[in-house]
C-alpha cells in the first residue's frame, strides 16, 4: 500500500502542479487512496520531496533528484 501510494504521489507531482498537502491528499483520495494529512506529510520527507518555483510563479512539490539528495545529505552534515 505504502509503495503504491508513494508512486501515485510521484506521478501526480509530475502531472499536475501541486502547492500544498491538503492539495495532495485530495488529488490521492480521488485517486481511490484512504489517506490523512499525516500520511501524507511522512510520505512527503520519505520521498525527499522538495518544493519548487514553477512556471506559473507558484511554489510547487517536486522529486528530489537522486544526486540533489546526496549533495542534500552532505551539506546537513557539514552545517550539522
Amino acid at each position: 500500500m505504502k509503495y503504491s501510494r508513494q508512486a501515485m504521489i510521484l506521478k501526480l507531482i509530475e502531472e499536475k502542479d501541486i502547492e500544498t498537502q491538503d492539495e495532495l491528499a485530495n488529488e490521492l483520495r480521488a485517486n481511490g487512496m484512504d489517506v490523512t494529512q499525516a500520511t501524507v506529510s511522512r510520505d512527503i520527507k520519505e520521498l525527499r520531496m522538495v518544493k519548487v518555483l514553477g512556471k506559473a510563479g507558484v511554489y510547487k512539490y517536486a522529486a528530489m533528484e537522486r544526486q540533489d539528495a546526496v549533495m542534500s545529505d552532505h551539506l546537513i552534515r557539514v552545517f550539522s
